[in-house]
């Protein structure tokens, strides 16, 4: 159930979360913020208002947002948050916002926006996630912070050791929410909303709001709104969309080498489909002149934030990474996206290419296309309604030159089989017995043999000289 305010704080308390049609606001200092909150947009100077942020909330109702990555969708959720906690009283001492996010890398982002706009408040914020120790994460809990920002599966175990309770929780926020789906998180999410208080205010945001299993987490909100910013399909128009034609992996290696030196890119995201496949590139790239690491799951938590970190800080010029880092994460500046491998699908491509032309900011994604990932790739470009422009890269070309014929979707063309008409099957040979075979004497007919029937009608023939002489021997 939707949490009702007092009507003389609506406005002031929920703003910059869903884009209202009516409202034509271009600064921050247009939104009824709290002075604290005011002070660290300008210390983090942030001036203007991203059409998502561009809003207010409809009367503190519960709401489902689809917006493009990079659209500062994680103020719009924080700001109205932290300014409802400034203005109003708890309604106990437990925790008052919880925000679950589908990966610890963006969990681990969130808190690092949540500071900087919380730095002159005293809000506090508290992260529970897997792949840390779970005492350091009991502890953090009995301090009651206000916010958490947790991941659905280590919450579902605090939860059921009952070492934490959302009795007084005000705001619960899905964010990329169709991730979470995606990933299998859905009867985590369920069992976390049950586990909440119902006077609530429940804020959903994703890509798209057509997924297929938001019906399973229907109960969780609350005749919500629905408001849809910037389709996530046609909201990277800055960026530009190339393809490269490729053969085997060594050949793949090379082009990415290739890439980086021409377009003197100091920031660069390659994705693979695989976690061995990731390691593999990272490591044969890291034999190069290029400084690189690589992140996916297997990789130990710490290890996963130094190499994350280190990326930010312009250490790293390669990041290779699986899909895992492809949701969400915010890193600025990079200048190119490489896809090593073409993405499973279109909305995993879409959010592939997302980590550049954040902001409004232009950027360059290239996808390495061989004959098995052909109509892979062409049926991103469907879905997309875009085609990718063909790039060649000085003394690297394929031997694969794309398929000889096309279908009006984009897909290669296969020749037609001829149908093969079924043989009739033959009824099988009799079998040939040695026995039979044996020469057992004039006198006695042979089993199987037609030696005396053959002979026998010879002789009955009329008019042959031995026919009475044959008919004496045999008898009627």
């Amino acid at each position: 159930m939707a949490w009702q305010q007092p009507e003389q704080d609506k406005i002031s308390s929920l703003v910059c979360s869903i884009l209202k049609k009516d409202l034509n606001l271009t600064s921050l200092l247009d939104l009824p913020l709290h002075k604290q909150l005011f002070k660290a947009l300008d210390t983090l100077g942030f001036s203007e208002a991203t059409e998502v942020q561009d809003s207010a909330i409809l009367e503190g109702r519960d709401v489902m947002v689809s917006a493009k990555t990079g659209s500062g969708k994680t103020a719009a959720f924080l700001l109205p948050m932290l300014d409802h906690m400034l203005r109003m009283d708890a309604p106990g001492y437990g925790t008052r916002g919880l925000i679950l996010l589908p990966t610890r890398e963006l969990a681990l982002q969130t808190v690092k926006t949540f500071e900087k706009l919380a730095k002159f408040t005293p809000i506090k914020c508290g992260i529970v996630i897997g792949g840390e120790a779970y005492k350091h994460q009991i502890a953090l809990l009995r301090k009651n912070p206000e916010v958490i920002i947790a991941t659905p599966g280590r919450l579902v175990e605090h939860l059921d050791k009952r070492s934490i309770d959302f009795n007084d929780l005000e705001f619960l926020v899905l964010d990329e929410a169709d991730r979470m789906l995606d990933m299998g998180f859905t009867e985590d999410m369920n069992t976390i909303a049950a586990s909440c208080r119902q006077q609530r205010q429940n804020l959903l945001f994703s890509a798209t709001l057509k997924h297929k299993n938001f019906g399973r987490i229907q109960d969780i909100l609350d005749d919500p709104a629905s408001i849809e910013v910037d389709s996530f399909k046609q909201g990277h128009s800055q960026i530009t969309q190339q393809m490269v034609l490729a053969d085997g992996d060594d050949h793949k290696r090379k082009l990415i080498k290739a890439l980086v030196e021409e377009e003197k890119a100091e920031k660069v995201f390659v994705f693979c489909k695989t976690r061995a496949q990731c390691s593999a590139v990272g490591q044969h790239l890291a034999a190069t002149a290029l400084k690189v690491g690589y992140l996916h799951g297997e990789i130990p938590q710490s290890d996963r934030k130094q190499v994350l970190n280190r990326f930010r800080d312009g250490k790293l010029q390669v990041l290779v990474a699986t899909d895992v880092a492809a949701r969400g994460l915010d890193v600025s500046d990079v200048d190119l996206v490489i896809n090593y491998t073409v993405a499973h699908s279109g909305d995993d491509h879409v959010h592939r290419v997302g980590r550049t032309g954040r902001a409004g900011k232009q950027g360059k994604a290239v996808t390495l296309v061989n004959r098995i990932d052909w109509n892979k790739n062409s049926s991103i470009e469907r879905y997309l309604k875009i085609r990718f422009e063909l790039r060649s890269v000085k003394g690297l070309k394929a031997d694969y030159t794309g398929p000889g014929k096309l279908k009006k979707s984009g897909k290669a063309a296969g020749t037609k089989k001829k149908s093969r008409k079924q043989p009739v099957p033959k009824s099988p040979a009799p079998k040939k017995r040695a026995r039979n075979k044996k020469n057992i004497g004039k006198g006695r007919k042979a089993k199987g043999s037609e030696t005396h029937s053959d002979e026998a009608s010879a002789y009955a023939a009329k008019g042959s000289h031995l026919y009475s002489k044959y008919r004496k021997k045999t008898p009627e």
